[in-house]
Formats: structure tokens, C-alpha cells, sequence
């Protein structure tokens, strides 16, 4: 890494070395203590998956399929991951499962499943194909994303659902979606070695309630007048959910956000200041959310 302590440098953080960068990195990067220029991975081989996708038309499952998806998908076996993604008009559930069966991936997804009539299909394939229908083309991606990032560590009662069908019912565009991923499994049961600051793995949950507007390529967004719109809508839907919601991702941010320092740290911001202001002592890498030193 890169990093400005008494002019730039680069730098090593290990485990051996520079131990508590390495641990800050892990969940608190995002420029606030240098520039990453090379990453060491230990991976691991993944080759035959399950990709499940069901669809339920319009929200009136809404609170039956969320209420089965978040007290089941994050307490699953750890190799299958689920997010619900909701829109105007339709429920969409998409589920990996690694190194399984189909039949195996629908068992464990009943009580999901079961509520409604979704439309199911599922593919075979390795990881790498079905990976690749995970992405949507870039050409087809709206022009402009506002997202507001959220961890949720309690179930939702059913007024937060209720909530987000009514926003949901009222988005300004079909690219509109309110997004979620289960946690538990790994995240929850295992860390890296030596450790890191990510604050949020006993959430049940990661979401995500996000505006997509405009075409690639035609009115940029200061133009459109969707953008004025998309974006009130947006902050309205952020700003209902905040009773229900117990932290947020940096990578992610939430501009205007009170105590957002505790939203993306917890209980690991002292820690951290300390670490920034040893390899950031003169504050080169500020921003809008960058850590603070510590004052005096």
C-alpha cells in the first residue's frame, strides 16, 4: 500500500507486518489511510453451483415472502446465499447454491417458495456461467443510481414491510428496487485471521433501497427532470426504514447520515482513529466521510 506517513511510500500489511493496518483495511479502506496498489488473496475452488430465481407479479406476497425469506435465508446451510429484489411490479428471489442439487436448493428454499405461486427456474452450471448471469449487460443499466446503504440485526415487523411495499408501489421509475442479501452462514461464524473492522456480522441481513433513472447516453442527470424526483423519493424511503435499520456499509455511503462514524464502525471507531492518525498523521486522505483523527 501506498501510504503518506512522512511522504509517500510503499508499505506491507500482514499479519507479520503492519498487523493493525491489515485489520483496518478489512472493513474500513475506502482511502481513509493510504492507496491499496496490490491485494493477496487465499481463494478457494468453486465449481458446480444451483442459480434459483422466483418470480412472484406484484406485491400483494410481499409480506409473506419477505417475512419466510428473512426468519430462513440467513440461518440456511452456508453454501447457499439469497437476496430478495423488489420492485413496482414483481418480487424477485435469486439464490446460489454451491456444490448441490437442484432439488436440494428448492428443499431448502420451501418456506419461501411455498408462499404464492412464484415462477421458478434454476440452472446447472459452473460458477463462472452462472456468474455471469447474475450481471446485467451495461447497456441496459439505467444512466443514473442513488443507493442508500442499511444492516438490519432484527427481523422487520410488518409495518416495515408494509413500508416498503407502499414506497415500492409509488417508485418513480421500473429501475427502482429495494434490495436485500442474507448474512449468517460464514459471515457470521468466521473472520479472517487477524480479525478486521467490519462491525456487522451478526446482522441477518444487508439492503439496499436504490433509484435507477434516465438512458445511457441521452440527458445527463443534472437535466432530467426524473432526477429531482427519483432522488426526494429515495431519501424518503431511506429516512422511513431508519427506525428498523442498525447500521451501514461504507463502500456504500450515506451522505447526510447522523452518526455515521457508529453507522459504519460501531464499536471499532476509537481503534481506528488511533490507526489512521499513525499512518495518516498529517489528514491526507480526507473526504466527506474519511475518519477523523483523534482530536488533541
Amino acid at each position: 500500500m501506498a501510504s503518506a506517513d512522512g511522504g509517500a511510500k510503499a508499505i506491507i500489511a500482514d499479519e507479520e507486518n503492519n498487523s493493525d493496518l491489515l485489520w483496518a483495511l478489512r472493513g474500513a479502506g475506502n482511502g481513509n489511510f493510504g492507496i491499496v496498489t496490490s491485494l493477496t488473496y487465499k481463494i478457494h475452488p468453486l465449481t458446480q453451483t444451483i442459480y434459483l430465481v422466483a418470480t412472484w407479479p406484484g406485491l400483494d406476497d410481499l409480506q409473506g415472502v419477505f417475512e419466510a425469506w428473512q426468519h430462513t435465508a440467513p440461518h440456511l446451510d452456508n453454501r447457499l446465499t439469497s437476496q430478495l429484489e423488489i420492485h413496482r411490479d414483481e418480487i424477485l428471489l435469486f439464490a446460489v447454491l454451491a456444490s448441490g442439487s437442484e432439488a436440494e436448493a428448492t428443499r431448502m428454499l420451501e418456506p419461501i417458495l411455498s408462499i404464492g405461486q412464484p415462477h421458478l427456474t434454476t440452472k446447472d452450471a459452473n460458477w463462472a456461467d452462472n456468474y455471469a448471469g447474475l450481471q446485467i449487460p451495461i447497456d441496459q443499466e439505467p444512466a443514473n443510481w442513488k443507493f442508500f446503504s442499511q444492516f438490519i440485526s432484527e427481523p422487520f415487523p410488518p409495518e416495515a414491510i408494509g413500508l416498503i411495499g407502499s414506497l415500492m408501489a409509488k417508485a418513480p421509475t421500473s429501475d427502482c428496487n429495494y434490495f436485500t442479501n442474507a448474512f449468517g452462514g460464514a459471515v457470521k461464524s468466521s473472520e479472517p485471521s487477524g480479525g478486521s473492522a467490519f462491525a456487522h456480522r451478526d446482522a441477518l441481513f444487508y439492503a439496499e433501497p436504490g433509484a435507477g433513472w434516465g438512458t445511457r447516453g441521452e440527458v445527463l442527470a443534472s437535466d432530467d427532470p426524473l432526477t429531482a424526483k427519483c432522488l426526494t423519493w429515495i431519501a424518503d424511503f431511506s429516512e422511513a426504514l431508519r427506525p428498523y435499520v442498525n447500521g451501514a456499509y461504507p463502500a456504500v455511503p450515506n451522505a447526510g447520515m447522523p452518526e455515521w462514524e457508529t453507522a459504519y464502525w460501531g464499536p471499532n471507531v476509537d481503534r481506528l482513529r488511533t490507526i489512521k492518525a499513525k499512518y495518516d498523521p498529517e489528514n491526507v486522505f480526507s473526504f466527506d466521510q474519511s475518519l477523523p483523527l483523534v482530536s488533541g
